[in-house]
């Protein structure tokens, strides 16, 4: 008799341990599908729309950047007049935040003109990295040290891609969209797979 309760209490808890396993794994899944298909619509669709409409896309972007460092500014201006009324030092905040503003204003009326300034801004920092790396790969020749080669090729191709962008900067801006689309696109196909992976466990269980 003992040794039949104790297979009987063996199957009771292998069968509660596997009730417990399939209440989780339907609790997950519940949980979890339906924000993976929501993700995976969401970046799938902005993806092939930014890939469609770059142009567009940047323009957006540029406003909503706008409205942001226009609501900053208005932050930091109101609390370093609020300094300013209580402790001397709080004017640098009220010209930062003035600043800010202007340029908040700057990027909603001239969307285009503003995302070719922040691809300057942002090429000229890739060209001065560009030219830090020739200068390494060419000591590097010199000390006889390393794949100078192969680094000494690879600054001239950027310095080479940063003077293109410097010539053409709207192709940048929109190299960054398609960057962004392809990013958004590789996020949704991996929020697809684990749907598939969760609905395979779900059938398994």
């Amino acid at each position: 008799m003992p040794k039949i309760k104790n297979e009987k209490s063996k199957k009771n808890e292998t069968i509660s341990s596997r009730n417990q396993l399939v209440t989780s794994v339907k609790k997950l899944y519940n949980q979890s599908a339906p924000l993976l298909i929501c993700e995976a619509l969401l970046f799938g669709v902005a993806a092939i729309f930014m890939l469609v409409k770059p142009v567009a896309i940047l323009t957006a972007l540029t406003f909503v950047i706008g409205v942001a460092l226009v609501l900053f500014g208005l932050y930091r201006t109101i609390a370093g007049f609020i300094v300013s009324n209580d402790v001397s030092g709080g004017w640098f905040d009220v010209v930062f935040g003035l600043v800010n503003v202007v340029l908040g204003v700057l990027f909603c009326i001239y969307p285009v003109g503003s995302v070719i300034s922040l691809v300057y801004i942002f090429v000229l920092l890739f060209l001065f990295k560009s030219l830090r790396a020739l200068i390494f790969s060419i000591n590097m020749i010199h000390a006889k040290f390393g794949h100078y080669w192969f680094d000494l090729i690879m600054s001239i191709i950027l310095i080479a891609l940063a003077v293109f962008l410097l010539f053409y900067p709207v192709a940048g801006a929109v190299v960054m969209v398609y960057y962004l689309a392809i990013t958004l696109l590789l996020y949704s196909a991996a929020d697809v797979y684990m749907y598939i992976e969760l609905l395979r466990l779900k059938k398994l269980v």
